[in-house]
Protein backbone atom coordinates (compact mmCIF):
# COMPACT_ATOMS: atom_id res chain seq x y z
CA UNK A 1 0.00 0.00 0.00
CA UNK A 2 1.31 3.20 -0.81
CA UNK A 3 0.55 6.59 -2.23
CA UNK A 4 -0.27 6.27 -6.50
CA UNK A 5 2.79 7.31 -8.67
CA UNK A 6 3.16 10.77 -9.74
CA UNK A 7 1.56 11.03 -13.63
CA UNK A 8 3.02 13.94 -16.01
CA UNK A 9 6.13 14.50 -13.98
CA UNK A 10 9.10 14.27 -15.96
CA UNK A 11 12.65 14.87 -14.87
CA UNK A 12 14.81 17.12 -16.84
CA UNK A 13 18.56 16.86 -16.70
CA UNK A 14 18.58 15.75 -12.99
CA UNK A 15 18.24 19.54 -12.17
CA UNK A 16 14.58 19.23 -10.67
CA UNK A 17 11.16 18.48 -11.79
CA UNK A 18 9.55 19.82 -15.27
CA UNK A 19 5.55 19.13 -16.35
CA UNK A 20 5.84 17.91 -19.66
CA UNK A 21 2.73 17.73 -22.48
CA UNK A 22 2.37 16.96 -25.86
CA UNK A 23 0.19 18.98 -28.46
CA UNK A 24 -1.99 16.95 -31.15
CA UNK A 25 -3.28 18.10 -34.06
CA UNK A 26 -6.74 16.87 -35.03
CA UNK A 27 -6.42 15.43 -38.27
CA UNK A 28 -6.81 17.74 -41.69
CA UNK A 29 -5.88 20.70 -39.44
CA UNK A 30 -3.04 23.31 -41.12
CA UNK A 31 -0.20 22.48 -38.83
CA UNK A 32 1.20 25.88 -39.28
CA UNK A 33 -2.15 27.64 -38.67
CA UNK A 34 -2.21 25.17 -34.99
CA UNK A 35 1.81 25.73 -34.10
CA UNK A 36 1.03 29.75 -34.30
CA UNK A 37 -2.26 29.02 -32.28
CA UNK A 38 -0.42 27.59 -29.83
CA UNK A 39 2.44 30.23 -29.27
CA UNK A 40 0.12 32.89 -29.42
CA UNK A 41 -1.92 30.98 -26.29
CA UNK A 42 1.31 29.84 -24.36
CA UNK A 43 2.51 33.71 -24.52
CA UNK A 44 -0.77 34.39 -23.12
CA UNK A 45 -0.89 31.89 -20.67
CA UNK A 46 2.98 33.12 -19.39
CA UNK A 47 1.75 36.42 -18.00
CA UNK A 48 -0.36 34.32 -15.76
CA UNK A 49 2.18 32.23 -14.50
CA UNK A 50 4.31 32.49 -11.21
CA UNK A 51 7.80 33.69 -11.81
CA UNK A 52 10.57 31.29 -12.19
CA UNK A 53 8.12 29.14 -13.85
CA UNK A 54 8.50 29.33 -17.76
CA UNK A 55 7.20 27.25 -21.00
CA UNK A 56 10.38 25.14 -22.90
CA UNK A 57 9.31 23.60 -26.20
CA UNK A 58 11.55 20.50 -26.80
CA UNK A 59 10.33 20.09 -30.19
CA UNK A 60 8.71 22.43 -32.68
CA UNK A 61 7.74 21.56 -36.18
CA UNK A 62 7.16 25.38 -37.26
CA UNK A 63 10.75 26.08 -38.30
CA UNK A 64 11.21 22.98 -40.59
CA UNK A 65 7.48 23.63 -42.33
CA UNK A 66 8.89 27.10 -42.93
CA UNK A 67 12.49 25.73 -44.31
CA UNK A 68 10.14 23.36 -46.32
CA UNK A 69 8.15 25.72 -48.15
CA UNK A 70 10.48 28.20 -48.68
CA UNK A 71 12.91 25.43 -50.31
CA UNK A 72 10.14 24.07 -52.19
CA UNK A 73 9.05 28.00 -53.34
CA UNK A 74 12.53 28.63 -54.98
CA UNK A 75 12.88 25.51 -56.69
CA UNK A 76 9.38 26.53 -58.49
CA UNK A 77 10.37 30.00 -59.27
CA UNK A 78 14.04 28.84 -60.45
CA UNK A 79 12.37 25.97 -62.55
CA UNK A 80 10.09 28.17 -64.17
CA UNK A 81 13.02 30.60 -64.95
CA UNK A 82 14.87 27.92 -66.22
CA UNK A 83 12.46 26.12 -68.47
CA UNK A 84 11.85 29.07 -69.78
CA UNK A 85 15.73 30.29 -70.68
CA UNK A 86 15.32 26.96 -72.26
CA UNK A 87 11.95 27.12 -74.50
CA UNK A 88 12.76 30.91 -75.69
CA UNK A 89 16.68 29.00 -76.75
CA UNK A 90 15.27 26.10 -78.47
CA UNK A 91 12.01 26.85 -80.02
CA UNK A 92 14.02 30.35 -81.36
CA UNK A 93 10.13 32.10 -81.79
CA UNK A 94 9.18 34.33 -79.21
CA UNK A 95 5.22 33.84 -80.02
CA UNK A 96 5.28 30.40 -79.90
CA UNK A 97 7.88 30.42 -76.83
CA UNK A 98 5.40 33.28 -74.79
CA UNK A 99 2.54 30.26 -75.35
CA UNK A 100 4.38 27.34 -74.31
CA UNK A 101 5.80 30.08 -70.88
CA UNK A 102 1.90 31.56 -69.86
CA UNK A 103 0.96 28.17 -69.73
CA UNK A 104 3.41 27.23 -66.78
CA UNK A 105 1.80 29.55 -64.43
CA UNK A 106 -2.06 29.17 -65.67
CA UNK A 107 -1.83 25.68 -65.27
CA UNK A 108 -0.16 26.10 -61.74
CA UNK A 109 -3.18 28.86 -60.84
CA UNK A 110 -5.56 26.41 -62.40
CA UNK A 111 -4.32 23.62 -59.63
CA UNK A 112 -4.22 26.00 -56.66
CA UNK A 113 -7.79 27.21 -57.26
CA UNK A 114 -8.89 23.16 -57.20
CA UNK A 115 -7.17 22.07 -54.96
CA UNK A 116 -8.86 25.27 -52.44
CA UNK A 117 -12.24 24.37 -54.43
CA UNK A 118 -12.02 20.57 -53.68
CA UNK A 119 -11.07 21.12 -49.76
CA UNK A 120 -7.69 19.94 -49.86
CA UNK A 121 -4.88 21.26 -48.02
CA UNK A 122 -1.61 22.46 -50.15
CA UNK A 123 0.69 21.04 -48.75
CA UNK A 124 4.47 20.06 -49.15
CA UNK A 125 3.58 16.92 -51.56
CA UNK A 126 1.20 18.72 -53.40
CA UNK A 127 3.48 21.20 -53.91
CA UNK A 128 6.41 18.83 -54.65
CA UNK A 129 4.06 17.52 -57.33
CA UNK A 130 3.39 20.87 -58.69
CA UNK A 131 6.80 21.12 -59.35
CA UNK A 132 7.49 17.95 -61.15
CA UNK A 133 4.42 18.44 -62.79
CA UNK A 134 5.84 21.65 -64.79
CA UNK A 135 8.26 19.40 -66.97
CA UNK A 136 5.07 17.71 -68.44
CA UNK A 137 2.93 20.94 -68.39
CA UNK A 138 6.21 22.30 -71.12
CA UNK A 139 6.05 19.11 -72.74
CA UNK A 140 2.88 18.86 -73.79
CA UNK A 141 2.08 22.58 -74.67
CA UNK A 142 5.65 22.28 -76.82
CA UNK A 143 3.75 19.74 -78.65
CA UNK A 144 0.25 21.73 -78.97
CA UNK A 145 2.70 24.83 -80.06
CA UNK A 146 4.77 22.73 -82.92
CA UNK A 147 1.03 20.96 -84.04
CA UNK A 148 -0.60 24.64 -84.53
CA UNK A 149 2.57 25.98 -86.04
CA UNK A 150 2.70 23.16 -88.29
CA UNK A 151 -1.15 23.58 -89.25
CA UNK A 152 -0.92 26.92 -89.77
CA UNK A 153 2.22 27.19 -92.50
CA UNK A 154 0.27 24.70 -94.32
CA UNK A 155 -2.30 26.87 -94.38
CA UNK A 156 -0.16 29.50 -95.69
CA UNK A 157 0.90 27.02 -98.69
Amino acid sequence: MGGDQRLGIIDENGDGEAVGGVILMRYGANADEVIKGVKAKMTEIQKGLPPGVTFKTAYDRSTLIEASIKSIEHTIIEEIVLVCAVILIFLLHFRSALVVMLSIPIAILTAFILIRLLGFSSNIMSLSGIAIAIGVIVDNAIVMVENAYRHLTEADH
